[in-house]
């Protein structure tokens, strides 16, 4: 398959990788034995906080569009807001945004009832 992105060079390296006893990275982990805990998550990097809740992103082009908030940070300029939102593009597909926005362009979503 010209190009695609399994090559015949490729497949030599796997099969050659598995002649050696390597796993293979499309194998399923050993499951846990029961009662096991989970793995720790990393951290949040220093000066972010995790925080994932519904918001509002004033956008220049848009207006108001719903987003989720999914961290905070503080920098020299004030806060910033790591977002994820839907924009559209010009032929009207919807394009997944995920950026750090300054807090002045962000607005609490609401709250469920």
């Amino acid at each position: 398959m010209p190009g695609g992105r399994w090559s015949h060079a490729y497949e030599e390296r796997y099969r050659a990788a598995r002649a050696r006893g390597e796993p293979s990275p499309f194998d399923d982990p050993a499951p846990a034995p029961p009662g096991t805990p989970p793995p720790p998550t990393p951290p949040a990097p220093p000066g972010e906080r995790t925080a994932v809740t519904h918001c509002w992103v004033l956008t220049p082009r848009d207006g108001a569009r719903p987003g989720l908030l999914l961290a905070w940070r503080r920098e020299d300029g004030g806060w910033l807001g790591r977002v994820a939102y839907v924009l559209l593009d010009p032929a009207g597909r919807p394009v997944l945004v995920d950026s750090w926005v300054p807090a002045a362009v962000l607005r609490p979503g609401a709250r469920p009832a």
